[in-house]
């Protein structure tokens, strides 16, 4: 299955973590940002569109492409550049971040658990593009 996601690509958030007394110790306890959340709500809003009628099972293959703004700043010579491909970011989001964000956001809805991703589709990255997207591609291992 391949399918595109019209929502600007926005990265995987750390936890954030709030420190409390518990006795005579100092305790950590991690939570998600609440903006992090609201991404992750809004990105669940638009996948549910797609989503397989039961989750896949078994080895999965899967594909991600970014696609970030093209910086306004830059000249029209390098944007045009950057629209044809021969310009990738190298700029913050990383990968990993973008992937993670995509990943737990698909387990229970495409896959039980993101673990069942065995392999990344080739093209898989950042890329710039006149509107801010995401690619997905899922594929059953063997298929």
């Amino acid at each position: 299955m391949k399918f595109t996601i019209i929502i600007p690509p926005k990265a995987q958030m750390r936890d954030r973590v709030r420190a409390f007394r518990h006795g005579d110790r100092i305790v950590g306890r991690s939570y998600k940002a609440p903006k992090q959340r609201q991404e992750e709500n809004r990105l669940v809003a638009l996948l549910l569109e797609h989503r397989p009628p039961e989750p896949l099972e078994g080895p999965l293959l899967f594909g991600l492409r970014a696609y970030l703004p093209v910086p306004k700043s830059k000249s029209k010579k390098w944007q045009a550049a950057a629209l044809a491909g021969e310009i990738r970011p190298t700029t913050k989001p990383d990968l990993d971040n973008l992937l993670k964000m995509v990943k737990d956001v698909c387990s229970g809805i495409f896959w039980q658990d993101d673990k069942q991703v065995v392999e990344y589709l080739p093209g898989t990255g950042k890329y710039y593009g006149k509107l801010a997207h995401w690619e997905v591609e899922i594929r059953l291992l063997g298929e």
